[in-house]
């Protein structure tokens, strides 16, 4: 699965995230050739964490999480770009915070 974030023609609105099994070459391939796209939107929740050990060795910690929304279609006139959400190697899941 990819992760893409969706760029708008009409400047920065509020920002969408869709997840898709095309790699970027069909996904755009297809958005050009159809005029549109059907895909899933989905809400990302994504971190990164610092920090030294006990023995003062710096540790990094990534996280990431999906959470469907429901369907979408993306018009290709008023889409400027997707751009891939590069996912960390083995990064965790995002913990949920008590609010």
């Amino acid at each position: 699965m990819y992760i893409y974030k969706v760029v708008w023609r009409a400047g920065e609105e509020d920002p969408l995230h869709v997840r898709d099994k095309r790699p970027p070459k069909a996904i755009a391939r297809d958005l050009v050739k159809d005029g549109y796209l059907v895909t899933e939107a989905v809400a990302v929740r994504a971190a990164s964490s610092a920090f030294k050990d006990e023995e003062g060795n710096a540790v990094q910690e990534d996280f990431f999480s999906v959470a469907p929304m429901g369907a979408t279609v993306l018009v290709a006139s008023a889409v400027a770009a997707l751009v891939e959400h590069v996912v960390p190697a083995g990064a965790e899941p995002m913990p949920d915070f008590p609010a």
